[in-house]
């Protein structure tokens, strides 16, 4: 029966200019483990050897019986910063701790850590430990973790140094994501719509280029018109070729700019704002796009006024806005409460 030791020490790396971090790792091997087991009483443990994470002196214990008769079927594990060995004495030392049983044929590859805490080490005995149970004893007993009779187990130490004003730190200035471009390349692919387009509209005259998978994915109904079964008329699914008739060709622009961008409605200057507007709408109805929908809603709900009001709640009504509805309700109602008898 013997314990060996092995230890690696990471050198600091620097994290921002309030904190380092120091890493190290330490390995115990425990030599005819089932003689160690049967030997051990309860609260009787093996120590292993010191190690240096961070300047500071570590080293853990092994209770192979548990540490007391609460856990006698459970392997016990405490890591212990050595404050006699090192200067730390007025210090509290912040850490991260994990312990993990080395299995494979090499012994050498560590099973997913089996505990993993966070504290923080003084001198004061209650602070100078952190551990509890490890694993379960019957679980050692599988040929997974016995390397001819031997155990093995890692301690990962990880611990943070504060920052101090007269320390010289380097910040690493971690850049932000950019801001999403989904979009942007959708709309490319839109304006060049040669490349892969595999369906023409013809609308009002004019043609536009598109691409199948895109629209399905965009609208039910655009899915069901592209990828349903052929209709009689030439179009459908079997057609790559499909005529719009009572639509204009700039709300059509208008929708397909949507459906590649999930951007508001352009509206160019000198159009008919609230026209464009009601005429999307309509088609955000007739193709299943309620964001779109809502949206053009939202446009009308600003150009609600004396000249509007009544067609834009007949709109309303027929696509069902309810917030547009209530905004020309509210306006006829207001309007109608000035109008002297």
């Amino acid at each position: 029966m013997a314990a060996t030791s092995a230890s690696h020490d990471a050198a600091g790396v620097g994290i921002t200019a309030a904190a380092t971090v120091a890493a190290g790792s330490h390995v115990l091997e425990v030599e005819g483990y089932s003689k160690t087991k049967a030997a051990f009483r309860v609260g009787e443990s093996i120590e292993s050897g010191e190690f240096q994470v961070g300047g500071h002196s570590w080293l853990f214990r092994f209770y192979p019986s548990g540490e007391d008769v609460g856990d006698a079927d459970w392997v016990v594990v405490f890591l212990r910063l050595d404050c006699t060995a090192c200067a730390c004495w007025h210090q509290e030392i912040k850490a991260w701790f994990s312990f993990a049983l080395l299995s494979g044929h090499d012994g050498e590859r560590a099973d997913e850590s089996m505990m993993t805490r966070q504290h923080t080490f003084d001198r004061w005995k209650h602070r100078r430990t952190g551990g509890g149970k490890f694993v379960e004893t019957k679980l050692l007993e599988s040929p997974r973790y016995l390397k001819d009779g031997s155990l093995r187990i890692r301690c990962d130490v990880t611990v943070v140094r504060e920052f101090r004003p007269d320390q010289a730190t380097t910040a690493v200035r971690i850049p932000t994501a950019p801001s999403p471009d989904l979009s942007r390349d959708l709309g490319g692919l839109l304006a060049g719509g040669q490349v892969g387009g595999d369906v023409t509209f013809e609308v009002g005259g004019e043609l536009f280029t598109a691409h199948r998978c895109v629209l399905a994915a965009r609208s039910s109904v655009l899915a069901a018109e592209l990828f349903g079964a052929p209709r009689n008329d030439g179009g459908g699914a079997a057609s790559s070729r499909i005529r719009i008739d009572d639509m204009e060709p700039g709300v059509f622009k208008a929708l397909l700019r949507f459906i590649y961008t999930d951007a508001s409605p352009e509206m160019e200057e000198g159009c008919d704002k609230v026209g464009m507007a009601r005429s999307l709408l309509a088609a955000a109805e007739r193709y299943d796009m309620e964001r779109l929908k809502l949206i053009c809603a939202d446009m009308l709900c600003s150009y609600v006024d004396a000249s509007t009001a009544a067609t834009s709640l007949q709109l309303a009504k027929k696509h069902g806005c309810r917030r547009l509805e209530e905004a020309c309700v509210r306006f006829l109602r207001d309007l109608l409460a000035g109008v002297d008898p």
